[in-house]
């Protein structure tokens, strides 16, 4: 199976240039028992649906692009045409005379129109009628003509006539951002059902420790009971938190198994493998030192990182460059249309059927032809209606793009807080489970003497086992909060060289 660092310099390949098309998927190799939160990532980022979708889009702006461009290319024409005319003519009866001609004509051309406006369209066409009458000579006619119609009221039709290319390559761009911000957002996802799958085990473990320690307290109760150390309505205790304690890890196992299947979801496991979904080797992150509330200098600069980083906010921007130049477009469009048309060339003649003769004999001099034309519609109802629709969407786009701001903002300083206050949850979780272990000891010790109930014990008992659990679940949360201030920030991945490099999720970023 490819390992991630390998795996990321394909990525940034593909979000530089267009993405061919995917070829089929080779079998996948079988995972291992378990998986380190760095292999899962680069799993994920090999195999998972969501981003080939992603992909995908990339691929169809390029595809509206070469279609955009392909009003550009040079088209060449070409045709040949025989004919024969019968016309009867007036003669002596029963003669019934016909005038018969055989005509051929050729023709060979070319048209463009640039980006400009500006169309070109250079031609050669010969025509030879040959009479069968001897008193009308054959003779073969040539013209070779260049026509050229430029635009004159739409800025030399630049804005006009390439808007749809230029827009069509602005999407392109904004379609790269969003599948980097489709990585980052996986990798996130990937990272927090990593964690979530590694506190369903945890709590299992601790559920069937709890189970057997709750059996262990029944099999010892009956000993004291049949010894007439404990009354029977201890025992009843005993049975009674053990059956609770059985539920709890029945369900614990349940929740691990859908954890477990969440996680085969993100690494993009094909649907018969997510059964065998890789369990989460690595351990919770280490316990960074305590954070002190951040200054409020500090969560400005951060969001400003923010914004500069995250691809979802770069391409929000992105996408007023595209709609400004079809705004344009409509804008410039609602001129009438003014275009000065020329053509020049020249004429030959050629007595005879020699197809390609009067190309060059008897030639005239430089022809020459001069015009204007107008189109003016009244109301231009239409493009003023695509006007409006078009300014409409540049509003809505800038205003997504400062409410996406805000949102981006509030990202930030909600995953920084988490960050720090999680960190103390861990802390203080973990000297919770330090007392009500030694609370449990305790207990035991007044029971063996007397002057404690096994109810006594059931109660720290379940104090004990419940801060076990909140404690990997703050650890859990702890590695989450990490992986998403990362997300908030953007720097899950670093493209500024050209190429991807997936950051330490475990870590915290520098702030």
């Amino acid at each position: 199976m490819p390992t991630p660092h390998r795996l990321l310099p394909l990525l940034a390949t593909l979000l530089v240039v267009p993405v061919a098309p995917a070829a089929e998927p080779a079998p996948a190799a079988a995972l291992p028992a378990t998986l380190s939160l760095r292999d899962a990532l680069g799993v994920t980022l090999e195999h998972s649906p969501a981003l080939r979708v992603q992909k995908s889009v990339i691929e169809q702006k390029s595809g509206l692009l070469e279609q955009a461009s392909g009003a550009f290319d040079w088209t060449g024409t070409a045709g040949i045409s025989l004919a024969r005319d019968r016309t009867p003519v007036p003669g002596p009866p029963g003669t019934e005379p016909v005038n018969r001609t055989d005509s051929a004509a050729y023709s060979v051309g070319l048209t463009h129109l640039f980006r400009s406006g500006v169309y070109l369209r250079p031609s050669v066409n010969i025509g030879v009628d040959e009479n069968i009458s001897p008193a009308s000579p054959t003779y073969g006619a040539s013209q070779l003509s260049v026509e050229i119609v430029v635009p004159l009221l739409r800025g030399l039709g630049r804005d006009s006539t390439g808007a749809a290319e230029a827009a069509a390559r602005g999407d392109i761009e904004v379609a790269r951002l969003l599948y980097q911000h489709a990585l980052s957002s996986q990798a996130f996802a990937t990272a927090a059902d990593y964690w979530s799958c590694r506190r369903a085990d945890d709590t299992l473990a601790v559920q069937r420790d709890v189970e057997q320690a709750a059996e262990r307290l029944v099999e010892s109760t009956q000993v004291l009971v049949k010894s007439g150390v404990f009354p029977p309505a201890y025992l009843l205790q005993a049975e009674a938190n053990l059956r609770d304690k059985r539920t709890v890890r029945i369900n614990a196992e349940l929740e691990a198994h859908r954890a477990r299947f969440t996680l085969g979801q993100s690494l993009g496991l094909s649907p018969e493998a997510i059964a065998a979904t890789p369990a989460p080797a690595d351990p919770f992150p280490r316990l960074a030192e305590s954070l002190a509330p951040f200054a409020a200098e500090t969560r400005q600069n951060l969001i400003v990182r923010a914004l500069q980083h995250r691809a979802d906010y770069r391409a929000s921007q992105q996408s007023l460059v595209p709609l400004n130049l079809l705004a344009r477009q409509a804008e410039r469009d609602l001129k009438p249309e003014v275009n000065l048309s020329a053509a020049t060339g020249y004429k030959g003649l050629h007595a005879g059927t020699a197809p390609l003769a009067p190309l060059g004999h008897r030639l005239t001099g430089l022809n020459a032809e001069v015009g204007v034309s107008i189109a003016w519609p009244f109301r231009n109802s239409y493009q003023r209606g695509l006007l409006r629709e078009r300014r409409a969407q540049q509003d809505q786009a800038e205003a997504e793009t400062v409410q996406l701001a805000q949102g981006v903002a509030g990202e930030v300083l909600l995953a920084l807080e988490q960050l720090r206050l999680r960190a103390d949850t861990v802390r203080s979780a973990f000297e919770t489970v330090d007392i009500a272990k030694r609370a449990v000891a305790a207990q035991y010790d007044q029971l063996k003497t007397g002057d404690g109930t096994i109810l006594d014990v059931i109660t720290l008992e379940n104090l004990y086992s419940s801060a076990r659990i909140s404690y990997i679940g703050a650890h859990a949360s702890y590695a989450i909060a990490l992986a998403q201030l990362r997300y908030a920030l953007g720097d899950i991945f670093d493209d500024t060289a050209a190429t991807l490099t997936l950051a330490d999720l475990t870590t915290i970023p520098a702030l």
